[in-house]
């Protein structure tokens, strides 16, 4: 019966009221029978029926029928005439190259001697006066003059056209004495009337009467103009 009332309310509302006439006339022939003498009577079955709420009741073909209201669209705008022109678009700013800054000018590195000169210049018999000067001069004097002998000795053996006859080792800036090594930084020397910068590196032996190694560089030419304020003669 459970089944059958299921399927009864998948046909619709028609058929709801079908059966509920039927379970009404059999109702009344129940009560007809009870005036009469009560006899003894056959076990009941159960019989169980499903209560379907209004809301669950499939809706009518009527229903099923009206259509379901369409979702109002937005509004469109209306397209411009042909003969409208376009709105003006702003100008697109001109692309301006990337400007990279100009690569520091490279120091050149410093020469290293692989020879050195000053002992044998020394030797000499033509280096007699040189030999005698240095002795009668003090320890960082002494130390200054040799390494600046050495100074113009690897510049001309490195560029035959400078032929160096004087060297100022603080002419620009004080050197430095630092245990054995003369740092001069500030350097200065003399070729053919003309004053160039240097800066030299020289290493003594023990006892600061040799020379051990040596490194240099060459600079641009000393302005004249300041000449005199570093105390750089044009000549002697």
């Amino acid at each position: 019966m459970r089944d059958a009332g299921r399927q009864r309310n998948a046909t619709g509302l028609g058929g709801i009221t079908a059966s509920l006439c039927f379970h009404f006339a059999l109702l009344a022939a129940l009560l007809t029978l009870s005036r009469f003498e009560s006899l003894p009577s056959p076990p009941e079955e159960g019989i169980s029926v499903d209560l379907v709420a209004p809301d669950e009741i499939a809706p009518s073909a009527a229903q099923a029928a009206q259509p379901t209201p369409a979702v109002a669209a937005p509004p469109q705008s209306a397209a411009p005439p042909d003969n409208e022109p376009p709105a003006p678009t702003a100008p697109t700013p001109p692309v301006e190259p990337e400007t990279l800054p100009a690569p520091a000018p490279k120091t050149p590195a410093m020469i290293t001697a692989q020879k050195l000169f000053s002992e044998g210049v020394l030797a000499n018999p033509r280096s007699r006066q040189a030999r005698q000067a240095l002795a009668q001069l003090e320890g960082s004097e002494r130390i200054e003059q040799l390494c600046n002998l050495e100074a113009m000795s690897q510049i001309h053996a490195w560029k035959a056209d400078l032929e160096p006859d004087r060297v100022v080792a603080y002419a620009m800036s004080r050197a430095r004495l630092a245990g054995n090594a003369l740092q001069a930084g500030g350097a200065a020397f003399r070729s053919r009337r003309q004053w160039y910068n240097l800066s030299y590196r020289c290493e003594l032996a023990a006892g600061g009467t040799k020379v051990a190694g040596f490194q240099f560089q060459v600079g641009e030419p000393v302005p004249r103009a300041v000449w005199a304020a570093h105390e750089l003669p044009p000549e002697h």
